[in-house]
């Protein structure tokens, strides 16, 4: 469990297992709180209802009585608080994905156990049956719907449409569609799409029917901003429409910057007005909840952010001092806070924008300093945690982090760090799960197309692996994390053509990044060809970048152009320098198929050893 509460609440319900009546008001009286505060308390720690909450610890046992017994679903039913095993089963089903029997029977579950060895299955029987049927809870393929707690009225905000006579509020238009959306996902009835998966859709003519269709909703928020050319006053007009492309409400404001707060808090009421939703007054409190009183500091906080997400030295060049000075104007600011830091965070990995030590060091300061304003901020943890990783190397720490996320059905849809890590650490089978689950939630985002083709390719299903990356090349043509990874698994799995193709696409759509990786590939593809003197340039490349102590790992990269061509005398003398420069990309020691040849020499093994891997089973 995630912390002393949870703990505590999860015993009081599983002291009420078999009472069908034990629900939210009940288990207030145990604790001693007022129904509302136990509401709030569960919702801010678990991300979740305490309805939800109390349903999913019952379906959980039940998964283990399942496992661990012979009693029939029936039996089970009554066991775990559920009057009418025919809805048992129904919820069951929804919640794994699977029925009470085919959970019993489950392939994957047997391949896993298949995996250890009969002197292990007999020592570790129980905690291998738990980690089991932790993987199916928050692997397999659906978030519930229930009648404890419905969500059957979805949407989608797009994003604002700049009609701005120089279109020059883009950044503007970026923040108030985030927070509306982020109000409106804080809502327990309402089902929001993530910003992410609404970004396609961003400047295209789509209808909205069929933008609804894809997105299976049954609303969507469409808004334009246009700025008056003789002041700083902005009109907004959002409409909502439903999947028939029928408009259901519109409303204008005309209004200044500043008041930017009041607009977004007012759409969000307005739109759970029209859809006949009753906040609770936690809801009601959390849409009226400001990241900061300071208007100036949430203007400029914008401004950043729009800058953030441009993802180019420049513009974090300009996003760096909006960030500070919002701060300064407001030094509780978490948003922002979090916000600098990301940017720092990321610069010093395998981009290669920002020296990695230093990048790590100003981002870890950062989020402290959150941390002391927030200390339940979940995305304040995971960021920590992504340092923790690949900065630190401190698989002890992150490792106890990930096994909370496992046991953790709702893990607030952070997984970058923990599908990585799942790879990185060999469990093939727990990542393929993680970002099916992930997929069936968020369809829409192209990283996890490479996080399920790259477990497939580790699970030697190189077939899947390269259907999945055929079947997304070009929906995602100009998402630039989809081209890097795409490139570097269709090398991995001797499509060289197609490597080259994307590599290509991202040479002429973002001439501007030119990281160690990319340089990396230029160099071995050089080579490949037979052009010596060009992939000499590129090696050269690699060697300056390293002396100048740029990030982006360039001492891990020349070790793997060594390797690829059998000079592993290089390799180790590279992989050394990787080492004792703490570059990020050497958590992939572990994995790293190119290794493969060398994993039995001593130096091989010293350098597993000293990074941290044999510290966790």
């Amino acid at each position: 469990m995630e912390d002393p509460f949870l703990d505590k609440i999860k015993q009081i319900i599983l002291n009420h297992l078999d009472d069908e009546k034990f629900g939210v008001s009940e288990l207030a009286s145990e604790i001693g709180w007022s129904r509302s505060h136990t509401f709030k308390k569960v919702k801010s720690v678990t991300g979740i209802s305490a309805n939800q909450f109390i349903k999913e610890t019952r379906l959980q046992e039940a998964a283990k009585l399942i496992l661990n017994t012979d009693l029939n679903a029936s039996e089970i039913s009554y066991k775990i608080g559920f009057s009418s095993p025919s809805y048992f089963n129904k919820c069951f089903s929804k919640y794994y994905g699977v029925t009470p029997g085919e959970y019993k029977e489950n392939p994957i579950l047997k391949s896993i156990d298949q995996q250890a060895s009969q002197a292990r299955i007999k020592k570790f029987k129980l905690i291998f049956y738990l980690l089991g049927a932790a993987l199916l809870i928050f692997g397999i393929f659906s978030v519930i719907k229930s009648k404890n707690n419905p969500r059957e009225i979805s949407i989608a905000v797009l994003y604002f449409d700049d009609h701005s006579p120089e279109s020059d509020m883009q950044w503007f238009c970026n923040g108030l569609t985030e927070e509306i959306i982020e109000k409106l996902a804080g809502i327990e009835k309402l089902e929001v799409v993530s910003r992410t998966s609404v970004k396609q859709f961003r400047n295209t003519n789509i209808p909205i029917d069929e933008i609804a269709k894809t997105l299976d909703v049954d609303y969507i928020l469409e808004s334009s901003i246009s700025k008056s050319k003789h002041n700083d006053s902005v009109r907004i007009i959002t409409q909502l429409i439903n999947l028939m492309d029928k408009h259901v409400w519109s409303n204008t404001y005309d209004e200044s910057i500043e008041n930017s707060l009041k607009i977004q808090n007012d759409v969000s009421k307005r739109i759970v007005k029209q859809l006949n939703i009753t906040l609770s007054p936690d809801e009601v409190k959390y849409i009226d909840k400001y990241p900061t009183d300071n208007k100036d500091a949430y203007s400029l906080f914008l401004r950043a952010e729009y800058q953030k997400s441009l993802f180019n030295k420049a513009a974090f060049e300009k996003a760096f001092p909006l960030y500070e000075q919002a701060i300064a104007l407001d030094s509780n600011f978490v948003d922002a806070y979090l916000g600098l830091s990301k940017i720092w965070e990321i610069s010093g990995l395998v981009w290669g924008i920002y020296d990695e030590q230093k990048a790590w060091n100003n981002s870890k300061q950062l989020l402290l300093k959150a941390k002391s304003i927030d200390s339940v901020n979940s995305q304040i943890d995971y960021n920590l945690h992504i340092g923790y990783f690949y900065y630190e190397w401190d698989f002890e720490n992150v490792e106890e982090y990930y096994q909370k996320r496992l046991l953790k059905p709702q893990y607030e849809n952070f997984t970058g760090l923990i599908l990585d890590y799942a790879i990185k650490t060999g469990r093939y089978n727990e990542a393929f799960l993680i970002n099916e689950r992930y997929i069936k939630d968020f369809p829409n985002i192209g990283h996890t197309y490479i996080f399920k083709a790259e477990s497939l390719m580790f699970l030697g299903r190189e077939g899947k692996a390269l259907e999945v990356l055929e079947k997304n090349n070009s929906i995602y043509s100009d998402n630039l994390y989809y081209l890097r990874g795409s490139t570097k698994l269709n090398f991995y799995l001797e499509e060289y053509e197609e490597s080259r193709n994307q590599l290509k696409k991202i040479r002429i759509k973002f001439p501007n990044e030119n990281p160690s990786i990319l340089i990396w590939f230029d160099a071995v593809f050089a080579k490949m060809d037979g052009k010596k003197e060009k992939a000499a340039l590129y090696l050269d490349q690699l060697i300056n970048l390293y002396e100048t102590h740029s990030s982006g790992s360039p001492a891990w990269f020349i070790a793997l152009y060594y390797c690829y061509f059998e000079d592993y005398e290089n390799t180790f003398t590279w992989l050394q320098r990787s080492y004792d420069r703490h570059e990020v990309e050497m958590t992939w020691l572990r994995e790293e198929p190119l290794l493969i040849p060398l994993r039995n020499d001593e130096r091989y093994k010293d350098l597993y050893h000293k990074i941290g891997f044999s510290k966790i089973k």
